[in-house]
This record gives C-alpha cells, structure tokens and sequence, in this order.
C-alpha cells in the first residue's frame, strides 16, 4: 500500500513540470575553466526548474604561462598543473518576475549543490606519465549565483549566469585545498518536444 501511495505522490508531482530542457556550456572561473552538459525541468507556475549538470574543470596554476621555443618554433606551458575537478550539482533557479516582464528574457537566481571528484595527476613527464597513478578525492560542493535566461526561436535558451563556486578539498592537492571562486557559466538549451 506504501508503495502505491508512493507511486501516486511521485506521478501527481512530476505532472506539474514541463518538458525538460537539454544542452551543454562553458565555464571560466578563478580557478580555471571547462565545460559542462545540463538537463533543466520547468515547472508549470514557470517560476523555477529543477536542474542536474555535470562538469569538466581543468584548474589551472596562477603562475602557468606560455613561452616561446625558438628552437622547435612552439610555445609550451610551464609552470601548469595536472588538476581536474568534476562537479555533479543538483539545484534549482528561482524566476521572481514571472509576468512582470514581457519580453523574451528571464532573471533568475540560482542554487546548486553536490559532489565533487578530483583527479590529481603528476606534475613531470609525458600525458601518459602524468595520468598514470592518479591522487583522488571526493567532497561536497556547490554553486550560488544569478543569471538571465534567453528564450531563442526554435525552442532554444542562451542562459548567462555569474555567481560564487564552493570547491573545497579533503586535503591540499597542488598547494592549494580550497578552489573556490568566482564563475561565468553560459548554458546553451534545447526543449525537444514531447
């Protein structure tokens, strides 16, 4: 009986939402940058939606540059880190002006939570060398932030979001235990119809 309850509550709630929203984006952030694919779920009243994203982050050394090699006539980076962090967020974007503004754009303002691997690879040596035995971690982290999502023709959205991103560590990894920052995160959506 318990689970058929269940199944109504789920049934009944999961009808008060649209068809979903799927697409993909790029992150620059104090950190470094990367990218990322989404899924975000409107609710009817269109004054927020459900979102899941998952992230590629390639974190980066304050001090990495690039040089010149005159003699092989490249440029190669020195000073880099070998960091990536993979964020899987769960959240939500609140819309507080539903109907108060008529054209096709949107503010919004946006939570997100959830963990967050990292993979810690050697700072010496080939791709290969560098990947090979690899330090990770798991910890919990988040993102909070506002942005304006843009209905474009053909069911699409371009969604420009600027916010603060938790990234704390377990423990240091390349000097640093807390990656933290500031983030610019563009989201580009599409509704496929149902």
């Amino acid at each position: 009986m318990k689970l058929f309850f269940s199944f109504v509550f789920i049934s009944s709630l999961w009808g008060q939402f649209e068809t979903a929203y799927y697409g993909f984006g790029l992150d620059i952030g104090s950190s470094g940058s990367g990218f990322f694919l989404n899924g975000q779920i409107p609710h009817i009243s269109k004054k927020l939606s459900i979102n899941a994203e998952l992230r590629f982050y390639d974190i980066k050394d304050p001090n990495e540059s690039l040089v010149y090699d005159p003699y092989y006539g490249t440029t190669r980076t020195i000073g880099g880190i070998s960091l990536i962090m993979l964020p899987i967020f769960f959240g939500g974007n609140y819309y507080p002006f539903v109907d108060k503004i008529q054209n096709n754009f949107s503010p919004f303002v946006a939570l997100r939570g959830g963990g967050i691997f990292t993979l810690n690879g050697a700072e010496e040596g080939s791709f290969k060398e560098r990947w090979k035995k690899i330090d990770n971690q798991f910890t919990l982290g988040g993102f909070s932030g506002i942005g304006v999502e843009f209905k474009m023709y053909g069911r699409t959205t371009v969604t420009p979001m600027v916010g603060y991103e938790m990234l704390p560590l377990k423990y240091k990894a390349d000097g640093k235990i807390d990656y933290s920052g500031m983030l610019i995160h563009i989201a580009f959506n599409r509704k496929f119809a149902s």
